[in-house]
């Protein structure tokens, strides 16, 4: 009867090793670039390319993850490839667990530049074919250029946006000490985002483009489209403008509504309470932030607020649920491929709030 419970103790001490084992991995790679993660065994690599925009400064530099800082420099477009190495063995072990492990090394591995007119033409021409929206995806805070091309490709392979997706990276620095820097770039972006939207309309016609927007980069976003519906004469230019945790001041956004609302056909926001980032946002700037849901949700009439604080994070900050999430994942297919408003998607409850109504998204295990 000894040796049986010690034997019991023992697998139960291994179970538990396991678990912070697991535990630890995902803490670790929440700093850890994906490009850090090594394995020794190499399968072969999947590669996608990913259409930019950036107004980022060229380094001089031959190295793809070098190519670009953090610093502004003039308008440059081109495509990037990135490659998808999965890591042997850890994709059966990834599966099982409602957490993100890294079961794949993804690296930035070639960038070839090409002259705005030249994408200007594919854009042109891709609009002509009826092959769906193009998706203009736009970056948050704390990402450099090479982290911007690999988050974009995650997005364009899970959401299946190939041919349609562009990446407008903006010069954030990648640097977490540098938030307030990348604010003030920021706020010197818009205006080309701004020009480009313009751009864009002039190559597709109205309602052509849908806008995808992530955390402080959907800040930039809707300050650009209210700079152009001051100017614009009345109709809407953008189709989809799907804001992802957005570090937006929720106050700032209730004044600015009725302008967006001149120029964005349809305005979708996904929320969280579980989204640490915006929390620190908050209590940096000391009001609530959009993205944020719980005792801070704030909702809009007209506007499709999704709250996904029943979903499991995924990762620990719980702020890029649109990567790594099956179910937010899924929902943001069926929007940008079908269009279907909140209410016609599965796995949205509604809800309301203050008299209004919002979306309240469904985890997996509540059928």
């Amino acid at each position: 009867m000894i040796l049986k419970r010690l034997t019991i103790g023992k697998a139960s001490c291994f179970a538990l090793a396991s678990l912070l084992c697991c535990a630890n991995l995902c803490l670790a790679q929440e700093s850890m670039s994906d490009s850090q993660i090594k394995t020794t065994v190499q399968l072969p690599a999947e590669t996608i390319d990913v259409t930019f925009i950036t107004q980022r400064n060229r380094t001089g530099s031959t190295e793809p993850a070098d190519y670009f800082d953090g610093s502004r420099g003039e308008l440059t477009a081109g495509s990037a490839t990135v490659s998808f190495s999965p890591i042997w063995g850890v994709s059966d072990i990834s599966s099982s667990f409602n957490f993100y492990i890294p079961d794949e090394k993804i690296a930035l591995v070639d960038i070839r530049e090409k002259s705005l007119p030249s994408l200007y033409d594919g854009i042109k021409s891709f609009s002509r074919q009826g092959n769906g929206n193009h998706v203009l995806y736009v970056h948050g805070y704390n990402i450099d250029f090479e982290k911007s091309c690999r988050r974009t490709a995650l997005f364009q392979r899970a959401l299946g946006l190939k041919d349609r997706l562009l990446l407008f990276s903006w010069p954030a620095d990648g640097n977490m000490l540098k938030y307030t820097w990348d604010e003030a770039d920021l706020t010197w972006s818009v205006a080309h985002i701004a020009g480009f939207f313009e751009k864009l309309e002039t190559l597709t016609g109205r309602e052509k483009v849908d806008v995808v927007a992530h955390s402080l980069g959907a800040r930039g976003v809707v300050n650009a489209l209210v700079r152009l519906s001051y100017r614009k004469r009345a109709g809407q230019i953008i189709n989809e403008l799907v804001l992802i945790a957005p570090d937006i001041d929720a106050g700032v956004f209730a004044q600015e509504l009725a302008q967006l609302r001149g120029v964005v056909r349809r305005i979708t926001v996904y929320v969280s309470d579980n989204d640490k980032a915006l929390r620190l946002s908050q209590e940096v700037h000391g009001y609530p932030r959009l993205g944020q849901a719980g005792e801070n949700l704030q909702v809009f009439d007209g506007v499709e607020s999704i709250d996904i604080s029943r979903i499991a994070t995924w990762r620990m900050s719980g702020h890029l649920y649109h990567l790594f999430n099956p179910e937010v994942i899924a929902d943001l297919t069926e929007l940008l491929h079908t269009g279907k408003p909140a209410q016609q998607r599965p796995r949205l409850k509604k809800m309301v709030h203050d008299g209004l109504p919002y979306w309240e998204m469904q985890p997996q295990d509540a059928d």
